[in-house]
């Protein structure tokens, strides 16, 4: 899955300089019209934000229940929205997959078939390899990708989950009640440390999704400010002046701007590159340098549709800030991605770990960590999954720029996730986010520890998964 602290935080160790911010009024009048004119403005923006948050917090429900109507229309038509990448045409129209409700949101290729194997379900690709094992018992998934590597899923009484992971971050996953409403706290473990995020819980088409929660939130003018923009400013990224392994590995697929024009164009690069160097650091590749096939880099137009997701998400979280100050509760689901697919536009993600998919010729491929896919239906309550065009690819084994796949609603969900949570990394490693006062959402400060057992809880489910496997 994502790790903040392992890509992010190493990632900010090699800024150079920080963000650009106005600079210090020292006159103390001066200082005192200027603070003055800033609760001013910052009173009727606050006041237009609540309004505005007001009227989404009463029609979010509404939006939530239609979102599957909704979806099902915008799935039957591919948005006419402007994409970045055209379809490959080379490509056959549409091969038959092999939907499956064991494998919800994970159609298998054609040719592939499922059997019962002593109570277990086991997926067959047509060559006879095994794709998949799900025993309805433990609710254990197993999933051979790819890459190489095994993903293991355990579903638990109780909404507990364990995620076991060979390239990525495993987690353990439990609910908690805080005032009746349901959250959920991961505790991600790798390499010797441990970390603690939250998240909203809400269900689609049979799957059980959760929304990122931040655990805090800033004042109104902070999000105004990432909104913004400013004069260029140059930036020096330290790892490209004295580039590190997982830089010197990925610079043929991305290269960070030397200057910025606003707080959102700076984060782009710092989600992609904190997603490119926490894959590099929790799998290291094998060889020193990238696959030598051609790939699609990361392009200024895909960086501007990024730019416009963090945007639409910086915005969501200051919606959300209000309502915490107003002690309001988000409706389940409410800002989460099968709703913000319902809104009839298309949608750009980072990737935030391996998924194997399969393009309109029914050949299997993959993306990973760091590239970039771009959504363009709702979600299919039947498939539990949405339409993308992939914008990037790294080559190998990767689906090529421009495939047409279809993506599990549960990935774009974690997808979104790893996006925000990445940003509220970013905005807090800036000059702006240091200095600016944050409050602590109530159902974070009333959540429980990090797992103590995480890592012995993953360590089983990874040997029961092998012996499975045998």
């Amino acid at each position: 899955m994502l790790l903040l602290s392992a890509g992010a935080a190493g990632l900010a160790q090699t800024q150079q300089n920080t963000t650009p911010v106005p600079p210090p009024v020292n006159n103390a009048a001066a200082a005192a019209a200027q603070r003055a004119q800033q609760l001013n403005a910052a009173a009727a923006a606050q006041r237009a934000q609540q309004l505005n948050a007001a009227a989404a917090a009463q029609r979010a429900q509404q939006l939530n229940a239609a979102a599957a109507a909704r979806a099902g229309q915008l799935n039957n038509a591919r948005l006419p929205a402007n994409h970045l990448a055209s379809l490959n045409t080379n490509q056959a129209s549409s091969a038959r997959l092999v939907q499956s409700r064991a494998f919800l949101g994970h159609p298998g290729p054609p040719g592939s078939t499922e059997t019962n194997h002593n109570g277990n379900i086991v997926r067959t690709a047509a060559d006879g390899s095994v794709l998949d094992i799900r025993n309805p018992r433990n609710g254990m998934t197993i999933h051979n990708s790819l890459s190489g590597s095994r993903q293991v899923m355990v579903e638990q009484p109780g909404r507990s989950r364990v995620f076991v992971t060979q390239r990525g971050v495993p987690y353990v996953q439990h609910p908690y009640v805080f005032h009746g409403r349901a959250y959920d706290h991961r505790t991600y473990a790798v390499q010797g440390q441990v970390f603690h995020q939250f998240y909203r819980p809400y269900n689609y088409g049979g799957a059980n999704l959760d929304v990122y929660a931040t655990p805090r939130y800033y004042q109104p003018q902070v999000y105004q400010w990432v909104a913004g923009t400013y004069a260029p400013s140059p930036f020096k990224w330290g790892y490209v002046n004295n580039p590190t392994p997982w830089y010197s590995y990925y610079k043929g697929y991305f290269t960070p701007e030397s200057s910025y024009t606003s707080p959102t164009s700076w984060l782009t690069d710092y989600v992609i590159a904190a997603s490119l160097a926490a894959s590099y650091k929790t799998a290291p590749p094998a060889s020193a340098s990238a696959s030598p096939d051609a790939p699609a880099p990361v392009t200024p137009e895909v960086k501007q549709a990024v730019s416009e997701e963090i945007s639409r998400q910086v915005k969501q979280e200051g919606a959300e800030a209000v309502a915490n100050a107003q002690n309001r509760e988000p409706a389940p689901g409410a800002g989460g991605v099968v709703q913000e697919l319902a809104d009839g536009q298309s949608h750009t993600f980072v990737v935030a770990s391996d998924l194997d998919l399969v393009d309109p010729s029914g050949r299997r491929c993959m993306v990973s960590e760091g590239d970039v896919v771009q959504v363009t239906s709702g979600a299919n309550a039947q498939t539990s999954t949405a339409g993308a065009i992939v914008l990037t690819s790294k080559g190998g084994v990767e689906c090529a720029r421009a495939t047409q796949v279809d993506v599990a609603v549960a990935d774009l969900q974690e997808m979104q996730n790893h996006m925000r949570e990445t940003i509220d990394q970013g905005m807090a490693s800036t000059d702006a986010g240091k200095k600016a006062p944050t409050v602590t959402p109530a159902f974070a400060a009333a959540a429980p520890p990090p797992d103590p057992n995480a890592k012995n809880e993953i360590d089983q489910q990874a040997q029961l998964a092998a012996a499975v496997e045998g």
